[in-house]
């Protein structure tokens, strides 16, 4: 039984090969543009055919007859010849000509009918259609993106993404981009492109319009100013659709005159006050609202003096292995009355054995407004160490926030230049223990006593 099977296979793969033989054009696929030209060949082996003799030849597209030689003859259709030869010729091919096409050839005995298959797949360049087909997609923020481009083309096109015209790193070539609205800086114009090496690439474009509650910020939170001064508070607001501001002073509405006058330019939306009086000292709102949410911010107008900012110094004629010259400005329109300036060995943040701030008090200089200069020489420093600074200035109104922080170094420390820390430590205006002196006691006790002898008079002159 099994000599049988396998009697049979043989004879099977034998009658496949001959029938292969007996053909002297081989199966093939034809990949051509549209408008092209193809030949579909159906030639026989004269060897194996006593003279390359048939009766008859038939064409078939997708199993359907298409053509026949007859009798009775069957004219292809138009666009298509059937060859003296037995091939079958197709002119200005269509996309509709993609399919797969059969040649029969009938043989007068003893030779049997045989088949031959081929194919025309029309290649085609890509078309994008976008989905949404208006190009425009509008989502709240935090709501679900999808948006997708449908491709047609043969071969079947790969699709890559843009935004804003810079390349989107996607693990696939995926029709749809499925994404959370988690910023609204994700708005703006999304790009596919369409490329399968036919003709020029196609491309849709999707722009996406996410709409989001006021978001407000402002450049200075703390505005200084003085009595008859022009000043102006800034509020910059964000808003999709655009929002209505509303100026409060405590939660009341803000009276609008010639002396107080709201403007906007584009997002910045400015409180102007024209010679400002003391009554106009306080903490201002600035309030959003649109149809998807409200927010705000406060600013506050006062007349004490904006956070000193210290200058870089030239350390000539200074002791600088136990002195520091450090130079200041402060901008207050009425006189500086004194400064407090706030020093200590510098530690990282981290480091529980920071010291206590020295405090000293320094009288101001008569000078005129709006900048204030000063300079001091702190003395009685260690040395090769670093140190870090503070200050803050008194005007009638009070005393100013105190300045960033400032970190120097006597001479021979590890410290290569001095170094003005761009933001305030919050911790400075929560609590700062610290061992304040006047300028002579401090000076008296940095220059004469070790710091535990410091320590034990501080508690016994207390």
């Amino acid at each position: 039984m099994m000599l049988k099977s396998a009697l049979k296979i043989l004879i099977l793969s034998v009658v496949n090969c001959a029938c292969q033989s007996e053909f002297k054009s081989a199966p093939t696929t034809v990949k051509a543009p549209e408008n092209d030209t193809v030949l579909l060949p159906c030639y026989l082996e004269t060897v194996t055919n006593d003279g390359n003799i048939y009766n008859r030849i038939k064409w078939y597209k997708n199993e359907e007859l298409l053509a026949d030689s007859g009798p009775p003859r069957m004219l292809p259709p138009e666009r298509m010849s059937l060859g003296a030869n037995g091939s079958l010729l197709v002119t200005h091919i269509e996309h509709s000509d993609t399919a797969e096409y059969t040649c029969e050839i009938l043989r007068p005995a003893p030779w049997s009918t045989i088949k031959q298959r081929h194919a025309i797949e029309v290649l085609k360049s890509p078309s994008v259609e976008p989905d949404p087909a208006s190009g425009f997609l509008q989502v709240r923020l935090r709501e679900e993106v999808r948006m997708s481009c449908k491709v047609e083309g043969v071969p079947y096109p790969l699709i890559t993404w843009h935004y804003q015209s810079k390349d989107m790193q996607l693990i696939d070539n995926r029709e749809m981009l499925k994404f959370i609205a988690t910023d609204r800086q994700l708005s703006g114009e999304y790009q596919c492109l369409a490329r399968n090496g036919v003709g020029e690439p196609a491309n849709a474009t999707i722009y996406l319009n996410i709409i989001y509650p006021p978001e407000l910020m402002t450049l200075r939170s703390w505005m200084h100013t003085a009595p008859g001064i022009r000043t102006q508070l800034e509020c910059i607001v964000y808003a999709d659709p655009q929002a209505t501001v509303t100026w409060l002073k405590g939660e009341i509405p803000i009276p609008f005159s010639s002396r107080v006058v709201p403007m906007v330019d584009g997002e910045k939306h400015i409180l102007l006050i024209r010679n400002a009086t003391f009554a106009d000292f306080g903490i201002y709102t600035c309030r959003a609202s649109n149809e998807l949410g409200q927010g705000e911010l406060q600013i506050q107008l006062s007349g004490i003096a904006n956070p000193g900012v210290f200058k870089q110094t030239d350390q000539k004629n200074i002791d600088t292995k136990t002195s520091h010259k450090l130079v200041w400005e402060a901008d207050s329109y009425p006189p500086i009355i004194e400064y407090k300036l706030w020093f200590r060995p510098y530690r990282p943040r981290n480091d529980i054995r920071n010291s206590d701030w020295n405090i000293l008090t320094i009288p101001s200089e008569t000078s005129t407004g709006p900048v204030h200069s000063k300079s001091y020489t702190i003395k009685g420093l260690k040395e090769r160490t670093v140190y870090e600074a503070m200050v803050t200035s008194r005007n009638r109104y009070g005393w100013s926030k105190k300045s960033a922080v400032l970190k120097f170094a006597t001479e021979g420390a590890d410290f290569k230049e001095e170094v003005i820390t761009p933001i305030q430590i919050q911790m400075y205006d929560e609590f700062i223990p610290s061992t304040e002196s006047s300028v002579s006691i401090a000076n008296t006790f940095n220059s004469i006593c070790p710091l535990w002898i410091c320590i034990i008079i501080y508690y016994l002159i207390k």
